[in-house]
């Protein structure tokens, strides 16, 4: 019984210790997206980096600085153009990375995405900073093959550059009911999260945040 009592006591002691140790880290966690991250529709407020600030915080994370710098209407190219200024104005520990959807409603190659995205991801890594890859999914009206590479294309870079991926952004949001879909968790054009949508963003990719933060502390 003592020796499961001094175990017990230990097992605590060491989660204090290592919490404390983060805690005493200042954190700035760069949200870098497109309109799903922006806050399109719903004012930065109920943004899902304002809420993901607002999870954290609840979570004890009161040293993780969220930091939005998305912007409604991104692509691949937009956000390679400006990520520089962004890294250097910001100097975050991690990037979370949610590009490359609008590149799909254009229509452009998966070719420039992938490039695109690679080049982001490097000029994060010469800084030495981590980086969390949030993938997407093309629409079905895309053909077979093009669903296929660009599903595809978030896994194949997060395994070439050895980051944590996220897999789907939109998880569990878009609802199909009577072959049409439904807006509970999006807003009336039935793409864009809701304040329930939104929520439930975060809800979902908050284990992935976490262990990312104890990653790249």
């Amino acid at each position: 019984m003592k020796k499961h009592l001094i175990y017990f006591i230990l097992s605590v002691t060491i989660f204090m210790i290592s919490s404390v140790s983060f805690a005493k880290t200042n954190y700035r966690l760069l949200v870098f997206g497109d309109s799903l991250s922006a806050g399109y529709g719903v004012g930065e407020k109920n943004s899902f980096a304002s809420i993901l600030q607002k999870e954290l915080i609840k979570k004890g994370y009161k040293n993780v600085r969220v930091i939005n710098q998305s912007k409604s209407g991104e692509t691949t190219s937009g956000g390679l153009s400006r990520l520089k200024k962004a890294l250097d104005s910001v100097k975050p520990n991690g990037v979370l990375l949610e590009l490359g959807i609008n590149d799909v409603l254009r229509g452009s190659s998966i070719s420039l995405i992938e490039s695109n995205l690679e080049r982001m991801i490097k000029m994060c890594q010469e800084r030495d900073i981590s980086v969390l890859l949030v993938g997407m999914k093309a629409p079905l009206y895309a053909s077979i093959l093009y669903q296929k590479e660009f599903n595809g294309l978030y896994e194949k870079l997060a395994s070439k550059y050895h980051l944590m991926l996220y897999p789907f952004f939109m998880k569990g949001l878009i609802q199909i009911e009577n072959g049409a879909p439904v807006s509970k968790y999006t807003l009336a054009d039935k793409v864009h999260p809701n304040v329930h949508g939104i929520a439930l963003m975060v809800k979902n990719i908050m284990p992935y945040i976490e262990k990312f933060l104890k990653q790249s502390q």
